[in-house]
């Protein structure tokens, strides 16, 4: 499961666009992804935009369909999501770079980041989702501030809007020193909650003129600790996705199958995306028989990538799935009757090994 987001995409969205809810749409696509062998993949085999935004609409955007639509039309625009048909999924572009290190060192004031930023649960909150557009624009900066490593602002943040080629001023997208200041104190007052404000100790200790400290500030932001990422992101895949956790939970009992954490939440990540329940039913029963064949009867060698083996067996159903729509007509079957039509095609065929193609589909991620 993806937890950190690209920061030359970051640095795209917070220069380049002005949509008012890209910086959410952005981060829903990161969280729902899976990271299989470096690559970010949704995997829901379907290249419709239709079935993407209802994805990120129904577990995290508050936003309207055509709202999401034209965020999701100006990620393709910038290259930074596209669908790749030969393994079935959108991929996030060039995700795979952002944890290599840079040839060369660039400083923060370039506005080139290099490297990642890591998700906070805070970004999916009510709060956040709220915010005005250039109050989610400061607070991902801040989030980029506060895990490079090229950044002294690792604990809190000072701000300076008098400096030449001011970082806060390019992110605000505003040359006026003035605006910036009623902005950053409006934001520092309406979240006090979010915020310790430290700037009347950080003004006592300068030595500069009182007009120009009025221009400078500092303070904490409690938010965007990420001490409990992990588990924060953990618990909030299982919240957006509980009913696939409890049917893992649960065929992972009845085997006697035994899983951490962390894999199960990659079990749940891989068939959240997919849209029809049996198809999910599915996957989760073939990897729960082959940890049972590692686990309990010792008969196979144990998977080494969960992502990437779920990936394969995601693919490999899919094609079974459309290998069944095309042998049967579906004209006068009822939508909830698919399934059962699906499990009876699956009996039928038993001769057919779908290993193979799980193996084939391997291969590709």
């Amino acid at each position: 499961m993806a937890t950190k987001m690209y920061n030359s995409h970051l640095s795209t969205i917070l220069y380049s666009c002005n949509e008012y809810y890209i910086l959410d749409t952005y981060m829903a696509l990161v969280h729902i992804s899976s990271e299989v062998n470096s690559k970010y993949i949704i995997q829901n085999y379907s290249d419709s935009k239709a079935d993407l935004i209802s994805l990120i609409r129904n577990r995290y955007v508050k936003a309207s369909y055509k709202t999401v639509f034209n965020c999701l039309n100006t990620l393709i625009e910038k290259k930074i999501i596209s669908y790749d048909n030969t393994i079935g999924a959108w991929t996030l572009n060039d995700m795979e770079n952002m944890t290599k290190s840079a040839d060369n060192a660039i400083t923060l004031q370039d506005n080139a980041f290099t490297g990642y930023t890591k998700i906070r649960s805070f970004f999916f909150t009510d709060e956040f989702s709220n915010m005005k557009a250039r109050e989610k624009r400061l607070i991902v900066y801040m989030a980029q501030l506060s895990d490079s490593k090229a950044s002294e602002f690792h604990n809190g943040f000072s701000m300076n809007l008098l400096k030449h080629n001011s970082g806060w001023l390019k992110v605000l997208k505003t040359k006026c020193r003035y605006y910036a200041k009623y902005t950053i104190e409006k934001l520092l007052n309406k979240y006090s909650e979010l915020f310790k404000d430290t700037s009347e100790d950080f003004r006592q200790r300068d030595y500069s003129p009182d007009r120009n400290k009025k221009f400078k500030f500092s303070f904490y932001c409690p938010s965007l600790d990420t001490r409990k990422l992990e588990e924060d992101t953990i618990e909030l895949v299982k919240l957006a996705n509980i009913k696939e956790y409890n049917m893992i939970m649960d065929k992972l009992k009845f085997a006697e199958v035994t899983l951490s954490k962390k894999l199960v939440m990659h079990f749940v990540r891989a068939i959240s995306n997919i849209k029809e329940w049996f198809i999910k039913e599915r996957v989760v029963q073939l990897i729960v028989n082959k940890y049972r064949a590692i686990q309990v009867y010792h008969s196979r060698e144990n998977i080494k990538s969960l992502p990437a083996y779920a990936a394969a067996v995601v693919k490999a159903v899919v094609k079974e799935y459309r290998q069944f729509k095309s042998s049967i007509s579906l004209e006068n079957v009822k939508k909830y009757e698919v399934g059962e039509y699906f499990m009876e095609y699956i009996d039928n065929n038993v001769n057919e090994d779908i290993s193979y193609d799980i193996e084939k589909s391997l291969s590709l991620f």
